[in-house]
């Protein structure tokens, strides 16, 4: 790895955010009218007029601070600048609480994309501020390490994401993490565009 110029350290958390978002991306797997649907999902309309809030850029460090995340750990998994067009930016930062991850995604999916998606596994509804969303986790997580809230916004819609560390998994206050994520997102949720 070295001699490609990046370090060990950084080649793991790069793979470990590559491998995250796959996870969440993987079912955007056919087109319709050459946008790309989720498998098994009808087209849904999609608002493309409204530009795509980007999670990487536009959180400042003192807002990410106050969510106690540690802003030097940015890793940017999805982040298409130079394209307006673009359907996910994905950032995600260590807690300094736990042994964690919160990703932010933001998205022209939508949250009756993310409940249609047979790759999600719908936990309960929830009221985060004025938006209807959904809790949410990977039907195919047996360590159930992660835990996702979507809510709605006229871009289609955020989700905040909890990636618990599968060597402190011992340590986990609940599994999936889903009182965590929802914690979050009512952190960020004002501050997100509605």
């Amino acid at each position: 790895m070295r001699a490609m110029g990046m370090s060990s350290r950084f080649a793991v958390r790069l793979a470990v955010g590559a491998a995250a978002v796959s996870s969440v991306l993987a079912s955007c797997t056919s087109t319709v009218g050459g946008n790309a649907t989720e498998e098994g999902s009808s087209p849904f309309s999609h608002n493309e007029s409204v530009p795509l809030f980007n999670p990487c850029t536009d959180l400042s460090n003192d807002v990410l601070r106050g969510d106690k995340l540690d802003p030097a750990t940015k890793q940017v998994s999805a982040d298409s600048e130079s394209n307006d067009e673009a359907w996910w930016k994905v950032c995600n930062w260590r807690s300094t609480e736990g042994p964690y991850a919160v990703s932010i995604f933001s998205t022209r999916r939508t949250v009756p994309e993310r409940r249609a998606n047979d790759q999600s596994l719908v936990i309960e509804d929830v009221a985060v501020g004025s938006r209807a969303g959904v809790v949410h986790t990977k039907r195919h997580d047996p360590d159930k390490l992660t835990c996702y809230v979507s809510v709605p916004a006229a871009q289609g819609m955020f989700e905040v994401g909890i990636a618990w560390r599968y060597s402190e998994r011992g340590s986990m206050p609940q599994s999936p993490p889903c009182d965590l994520a929802e914690r979050h997102m009512r952190y960020f949720e004002p501050i997100l565009p509605k």
